[in-house]
């Protein structure tokens, strides 16, 4: 019994001993650094961002000029006939030809 008591005392001194060389903890410091720390991390992902934005617009603007300086003959590999001529209608023979009698 008296072991555990000992044991229980000298535990709550190394625990007073650790709580003491505890430094305080700076409130102001931590969120200067947190703020510090978004604010980089906004201007990474910004950057990044407008980059990527006028890479894409570069890459559509080049694609149009290699378009209109190649042609079309670059971009379809098929040439389709152009469609016949549709011909005329012949003269309606509704009612220009006799009627067939049929025997029964």
């Amino acid at each position: 019994m008296t072991r555990n008591l000992v044991y229980i005392i000298l535990g709550f001194i190394a625990l007073c001993f650790i709580v003491a060389c505890v430094e305080p903890i700076d409130e102001q410091s931590i969120i200067d650094a947190r703020i510090t720390k978004k604010t980089k991390e906004y201007a990474e992902r910004r950057v990044k961002e407008c980059r990527r934005e006028a890479q894409d617009q570069a890459e559509t603007y080049v694609d149009s000029l290699i378009a209109n300086y190649v042609g079309t003959e670059v971009i379809d590999t098929f040439t389709f006939p152009d469609r016949p001529v549709r011909p005329e209608r012949p003269d309606p023979i509704i009612g220009t030809v006799k009627k067939f009698e049929v025997e029964q």
